[in-house]
Formats: C-alpha cells, sequence, structure tokens
C-alpha cells in the first residue's frame, strides 16, 4: 500500500494538543490513517498523549484511531534520543556504540537496495535490504538495512514498525519505531529520533542507532 499524507486538517488539529510539537499522518490511498507520528514534549506521559490524540481525532472528525498506530516521541534534554514503550536502561557513559560508516544505494528496475555499514569496536557490521524505488519507501528500506547492521549484537528477533520523516519547526525530524520480542517478556517498543542535517537516509539511520543504543549498551 502506498503511504500517503491526505488528512492535513487533522495533522494541523492534533499540532494543537498541549504539548505536542510535530505531527505526520500517513494514510491510505482511501485517507484512512494508518499511522500517526507525534514529536511531544516530556510535559504528560506518552500513553495521556496517545490518549489526547484519540480524542480528539473522535470528537473533531469521528476518527477511531488504534492506539497500536500512534507512536509517540518525547523529546527533553536530549532531542535525538527518545524511548516509549519499556525502556531500557540507561547507558553506561563508557559503553561502546555503533558509529555510522557509510550507506550504500543501488537502483535497478525500479528497484532500490540498501546497504548501511556501522562500526563498533573496530568491527564492521553491513545490513541490507530492497525495496519499492519510490521516494515514500527510503526511509523504511534505510531503517531495515540499519536494523539489519545489529541484528548479530542485538540477538533477538527485531522490525521496523514504522519510519518517518516528520517536518518540526523549519527542520526536519527522522523518526524510526522499533520492535524487539524478548523471551518471557514480551515485545519492547523502542523510538528514536535525529535530525536531519542534509542527507535523509543518514538521518534515518541514526534515529535507528539512538532507538538501539543503549539496548547495546545492555
Amino acid at each position: 500500500m502506498t503511504a500517503l499524507r491526505l488528512l492535513p486538517e487533522l495533522e494541523d488539529a492534533l499540532r494543537s494538543i498541549p504539548g505536542v510539537r510535530a505531527v505526520s499522518v500517513v494514510t491510505g490511498p482511501n485517507a484512512e490513517p494508518i499511522e500517526v507520528h507525534v514529536l511531544a514534549t516530556t510535559a504528560k506521559p506518552a500513553k495521556q498523549i496517545v490518549r489526547d490524540v484519540q480524542s480528539l481525532a473522535m470528537a473533531s472528525y469521528g476518527m477511531a484511531l488504534d492506539h497500536r498506530i500512534v507512536s509517540v516521541v518525547q523529546l527533553g534534554d536530549e532531542p535525538e534520543v527518545a524511548t516509549i514503550g519499556t525502556a531500557a536502561a540507561l547507558t553506561p557513559a563508557m559503553a561502546p556504540r555503533p558509529s555510522l560508516t557509510s550507506i550504500t544505494v543501488h537502483s535497478r528496475d525500479g528497484e532500490v537496495e540498501i546497504s548501511v555499514a556501522l562500526t563498533i569496536d573496530g568491527t564492521v557490521f553491513t545490513g541490507t535490504a530492497t525495496g519499492p524505488g519510490s521516494p515514500a519507501h527510503r526511509a523504511r528500506i534505510v531503517a531495515e538495512a540499519s536494523l539489519r547492521a545489529v541484528d548479530d549484537l542485538l540477538g533477538l528477533p527485531s522490525h521496523v514498525d514504522s519510519a518517518a520523516l516528520i517536518p518540526c519547526a523549519d527542520r526536519l525530524v527522522a523518526l524510526v519505531v522499533i520492535t524487539l520480542s524478548i523471551p518471557r517478556v514480551g515485545e519492547q517498543v523502542m523510538c528514536g529520533s535525529a535530525l536531519v542535517r542534509g542527507d535523509d537516509e543518514d538521518a534515518v539511520a541514526r534515529a535507528v542507532l539512538a532507538a538501539i543504543n543503549r539496548r547495546l549498551a545492555g
């Protein structure tokens, strides 16, 4: 299904919720929301923001939004890292973290193959993902490739729930939501964000690292 943004009026309304900084509503061709990405302050719990989003959508537009399609990233003193769900413990200050080495893009026959290389403690890890070549799918493919690069480090089944570029004031923010499946615990949902500093793909890869760095540090 092609990802579209056909509800700008709903996005504008959701931005009026106290504590919400930016909103991106992704829809299907029928204009039904399939993903709602919210960038917010830490003034209220993420669950309360989700409820506020659901209430406003229902009261103003008659839309019953499933809470599972609403992703909230809360930015406090560290604007490029945020987590939702059951957050992992804080990263030790000296724990090694992956650094982004390169992103390679190959396009052919309407599809794109993206490879992301990461380095940690001198070792290079590479992940690759493929998908439709249209710009609407690029962020998710980059996120998938970045996540595959750290499969061995995570040691857990993982997948990308969503990846998007969200306007915030006069800037763009890359927002990625990832789910890990942890034995005997269940799913852990993690969010990462990164400011776009000239290259969209670079920002998406950094957002993936922002989401998983705490987990990798154990």
